[in-house]
């Protein structure tokens, strides 16, 4: 019986390592939507240390050593709760984060021996004072400094587009969602932003030349063709400011730069009122009050529902 206990023990250790590996590639791929919510230790993103934390979990139990995995989990627990204090604290939530947080708080419940209590509250105790001393996260997405957001169209109903160039799911919607958007400001059945939000690093440079080119020409002509230029790029992992901007001028996209600083401002005045925390997502404010929409399938739906 013991036996039977030990190995259902470790295959449903495995199966949950396993689970808690997915969750974190998903997160990191930022599969369905980009997740704003971020945070490191020393330096190091926590999707990469759940990572590897899961794949140690996981070598632990397949190697049958229960008191160190036991250890490990516990250590993890108290972390998680550290973690999701802080969402709490932020009022910010990453489902990423939470289901990986539910698969080690599975997995040391499995693992969970009632003589070992006292060991694993000191491993708990241990997670959670690492990760007060050396975590650090942020919750909002930031740019920097006022003046006036480039906006198109003449509609009574305003459209917030919120992207990301190294977004994926930005990247599979775009073709769409910017036809969806031409044929809507041609009627003069919205007004619209685009709004760069950077939930990746590089999302900065391409914002400042994504302004750099409606500076050139203010125009939606342009906005298409800069917008497609910079999703190509970050698609080609072009991130040095050099290799853009000669790639820009070979697409035959004018430049003009300027300060961005006044512009960005506005763009983390506008996240911060939407409340934005990943992309894609589109804020539409009309007749029928303010509308948030995340991810292609509905973003998409609620700008057909405008050529109503």
């Amino acid at each position: 019986m013991k036996k039977f206990l030990s190995r259902k023990r470790r295959f449903l250790t495995i199966l949950l390592a396993l689970t808690g590996i997915a969750i974190a590639l998903a997160y990191a791929f930022c599969l369905g939507a980009c997740n704003y919510l971020k945070g490191d230790i020393l330096g190091i993103d926590l999707k990469y240390l759940g990572i590897f934390y899961m794949v140690i979990v996981l070598l632990l139990a397949w190697s049958r050593k229960p008191v160190l995995c036991l250890l490990l989990l516990a250590f993890g627990a108290g972390g998680e709760i550290f973690l999701i204090g802080y969402q709490v604290h932020s009022g910010v939530y990453c489902p990423y984060c939470l289901a990986f947080g539910a698969t080690i708080l599975l997995a040391l419940a499995v693992n969970f021996e009632r003589n070992r209590k006292a060991l694993a509250a000191l491993a708990a105790a241990a997670g959670l004072l690492f990760f007060l001393l050396f975590f650090s996260g942020s919750a909002t997405p930031v740019y920097a400094a006022e003046p006036v957001m480039p906006a198109f169209g003449r509609g009574a109903v305003e459209v917030r587009l919120y992207t990301d160039y190294f977004c994926g799911p930005c990247s599979a919607e775009e073709a769409e969602v910017i036809s969806l958007i031409s044929e809507l400001v041609g009627k003069n059945l919205i007004r619209v932003l685009f709004i760069d939000t950077p939930v990746h690093r590089e999302t900065v440079l391409f914002a400042g030349y994504f302004l750099a080119a409606l500076n050139a020409k203010n125009d939606f002509p342009q906005v298409v063709a800069a917008r497609e230029a910079l999703f190509e790029a970050a698609g080609k992992k072009i991130t040095e400011k050099e290799a853009l901007e000669l790639f820009l001028k070979k697409k035959g996209i004018p430049l003009q730069p300027f300060d961005t600083a006044p512009v960005f401002k506005i763009f983390g005045n506008y996240i911060k009122e939407d409340r934005i925390r990943s992309t894609p997502s589109c804020v539409i404010l009309g007749p029928q009050g303010k509308q948030t929409l995340t991810g292609k399938d509905e973003i998409e739906k609620g700008l057909r529902g405008l050529r109503k």
